[in-house]
């Protein structure tokens, strides 16, 4: 049985308030042992007054497994309406979900992404290469923001000249607290327009590209209009972007915080696909999603009522004891399989081999070509807990006399 009023009585978490973005772990911890289903106010209630934080990860779990009762179509952000916002997979539940996402299963093959490691590598010590005089250079900004805004353009064949403009959308839409502000719907508008009018042209002069693959992979009955394809392209737009980046950037944090388990990744580099669990696990990029309910449901001696929407915290599921012995220590020879960093059920993200592949070659460049760094901790910046936790800025620090130049 658990007790809310065993929290402490000046007891405060609010997702979206900057000074929980640090270290939201110990508010979790608090959650998991005395609220799992702990009920707060939204600050707008633009759409939603209040809406429930999930943190045992068997509650997350569970959620995840029953889109019947746990439903995407109102949206996966908090208190947020979604008629604003162009239609895409992340708000819809089977059967349209199922159709489209099969669309996207189809060209985005495991052999497409095992195509992509040589140029994300090529990507990653152009970048590092260029900065190794320096002694230093911003991890977010320099580094993890390019990589996924490069890996893009060669999935969908897009000019890199365009590349800051990716990124501007990007951040205007998904790196704030407000999803649907008057930056985010411009940003939106202006790349329906520019997504559809290239999806125009890919009919007509189509390539292997991602976007070409889409409309020559549909089969009968499952016709997309220029419009919906250009909503796909969006989605891969904001997705495949902003996970990742924060992806690599937290991981570039992570492993600067603990040396010992770098170390054991440059004297061995053999390790990484084993250790990449752990990376992902420990930094939970996605810290949170969320869901409405379609029918009353009994969690941890709480009845949340039908029509609520639920947070559903990926990053305090990550981190709870029960699962991850020591969850708080960074341990590379921890069996991290489990981890909820990608979701879970029907919504699991598609994208996961594509992030998974940026941010394994993104962090072995790094530590092949910067085996001893540093980060300055006053200068890390975040801008974000959920959905994503964002880094705005992460000052990395080095020796340049002891970073390996490769002729």
């Amino acid at each position: 049985m658990t007790d809310s009023s065993s929290l402490p009585a000046d007891f405060e978490f609010d997702p979206f308030d900057p000074k929980f973005f640090d270290d939201p772990y110990p508010s979790y911890k608090l959650l998991r042992d005395h609220a799992p289903a702990y009920q707060r106010p939204t600050v707008e209630a633009r759409v939603w007054p209040h809406y429930w934080l999930l943190t045992r990860a068997r509650d997350v779990n569970a959620a995840l497994a029953d889109w019947q009762t746990f439903s995407s179509a109102r949206g996966t952000l908090i208190d947020t309406d979604i008629t604003l916002i162009p239609p895409n997979i992340f708000n819809m539940d089977p059967p349209r979900h199922d159709e489209l996402r099969a669309i996207l299963a189809r060209v985005l093959s495991p052999a497409r992404v095992a195509s992509m490691e040589e140029g994300v590598r090529q990507s990653a010590v152009e970048i590092i290469d260029a900065m190794l005089d320096r002694g230093g250079f911003d991890a977010a900004t320099e580094y993890a923001q390019l990589i996924p805004t490069l890996t893009m353009c060669e999935l969908m064949d897009l000019p890199t000249v365009d590349r800051e403009l990716f990124l501007k959308w990007n951040m205007d839409t998904l790196a704030g607290n407000d999803f649907t502000s008057d930056a985010a719907l411009k940003a939106y508008g202006e790349m329906q327009d520019y997504w559809t009018g290239l999806v125009g042209e890919r009919r007509v002069s189509g390539s292997d590209d991602l976007i070409s693959l889409i409309l020559h992979n549909q089969t009968e009955g499952q016709e997309l209009s220029d419009e919906e394809v250009g909503g796909f392209c969006s989605l891969l737009h904001d997705a495949s972007q902003n996970t990742t980046m924060n992806m690599i950037a937290n991981g570039i944090i992570a492993l600067a915080r603990f040396p010992d388990q770098r170390k054991k990744l440059v004297d061995e580099p053999g390790r990484w696909s084993h250790a990449l669990d752990e990376i992902l696990r420990y930094v939970s990029p996605v810290q949170g999603l969320a869901r409405a309910t379609t029918r009353d449901v009994e969690i941890a001696d709480e009845t949340i009522p039908a029509g609520d929407q639920v947070l559903l915290l990926y990053g305090s599921a990550n981190h709870d004891e029960t699962v991850f012995e020591r969850p708080e220590e960074l341990d590379l020879e921890r069996d991290a399989k489990g981890h909820w960093t990608f979701g879970h059920g029907i919504h699991s993200c598609l994208g996961s081999a594509v992030a998974r592949l940026e941010t394994r070659v993104a962090l072995e460049v790094l530590t092949e070509r910067i085996p001893e760094y540093g980060i300055e901790e006053g200068g890390i910046v975040r801008n974000q807990l959920v959905p994503t936790r964002g880094v705005g800025r992460a000052p990395v620090e080095f020796d340049p006399k002891q970073a390996v130049k490769i002729a």
